[in-house]
């Protein structure tokens, strides 16, 4: 069990590492085709024998790949430059916005996945009814409205109308508290949360009912095991392998999606800072945004594979 979990680990970190280069020198190469960041240093007043000595003092005078070398060695070492408008360092410009971000995106998942295993364990045991149609045609639904729309419309409802939620902003756990801070949270959370427990929820669904179809759940019932004691004991296991692939993979939607929810909601996080950096043309921030995207859709994929692999027994062996 251990070794094979090594090997799982290995393989999809030596996997990891080509796709990184591909995905930053990409990024690279595109930043510098769209845009001059001497220009941007420099001014706009400049003139080009300013502009010109910017772009030597910043090293961007040498091959696009030299200086990608370059970027891709202090990267390494934990130096991932400075910012071209805050002057300052881009690592500790990201910590500083981290924070946000992370409260959101995990308060996002875990209402997500509540609600999915919930209402997908209540369709999944009686498939065929009118729960399961009507939470079926809400969940296409749910998929097909993006969540920036989402949360206007809770904003409307419920900051509103009903003014029982904060229209938008954003307050530190260590300033007011975790449970306020989640509280500020919850509206931009429930929109972020929507389209990702639809497809979780679907998915648990059809699982679920491939495997109400398997052999063994015969066999159960014929021993007197009731229904219930066949969902929880057998059943849900099995069919959660799929969901976890899914959460998984939903990693990448949730930052694509944070960007615009933390815009309609004013949350001064890593969204935020990713479209004021695009905005400003601040490559060096970009830069090292993509690479930490890059990482963590990676990282989750390679924990959803693990956990996959410990719930479903035959894809474990597989690997």
């Amino acid at each position: 069990m251990a070794a094979l979990i090594v090997k799982l680990v290995i393989r999809r970190l030596l996997a990891a590492v080509p796709i990184l280069l591909v995905v930053t020198f990409a990024t690279y190469a595109m930043l510098f085709s769209i845009g001059d960041p001497a220009s941007v240093v420099a001014g706009e007043s400049a003139t080009p024998a300013q502009v010109e000595q910017v772009r030597e003092d910043l090293g961007l005078d040498r091959p696009l790949v030299v200086q990608y070398l370059a970027w891709l060695g202090d990267a390494v070492g934990g130096d991932l430059g400075e910012s071209l408008h805050h002057r300052g360092s881009v690592t500790d410009l990201i910590w500083e916005n981290l924070t946000p971000t992370l409260l959101l995106s995990l308060l996002a998942m875990v209402i997500a996945v509540v609600a999915a295993l919930l209402m997908g364990s209540a369709i999944g045991m009686r498939p065929g009814g009118l729960l399961d149609r009507g939470l079926r045609g809400i969940a296409v639904l749910g998929i097909a409205v993006p969540n920036f729309l989402v949360g206007l419309l809770l904003i409307l409802v419920f900051a509103v109308w009903l003014p029982w939620f904060p229209s938008g902003g954003y307050r530190s756990p260590s300033e007011v508290g975790l449970g306020n801070a989640l509280w500020y949270l919850l509206l931009p959370a429930l929109a972020l949360a929507l389209s990702l427990m639809c497809q979780q929820m679907r998915t648990f669904r059809t699982s679920l009912a491939k495997e109400y179809g398997a052999g063994y759940v015969d066999t159960a019932r014929m021993k007197g095991v009731s229904r219930r004691g066949v969902f929880f004991r057998h059943v849900s296991r099995n069919a959660s392998a799929p969901l976890v692939t899914v959460i998984g993979l939903e990693v990448g939607v949730l930052i694509t999606g944070a960007l615009l929810v933390e815009v309609v909601f004013a949350i001064p996080g890593i969204g935020t800072l990713t479209l004021d950096a695009v905005r400003g043309q601040d490559f060096p921030v970009v830069q090292a945004l993509v690479a930490l995207f890059a990482m963590v859709v990676i990282g989750a994929n390679l924990v959803a594979d693990l956990v996959a692999s410990w719930l479903n027994p035959e894809a474990r062996s597989r690997s």
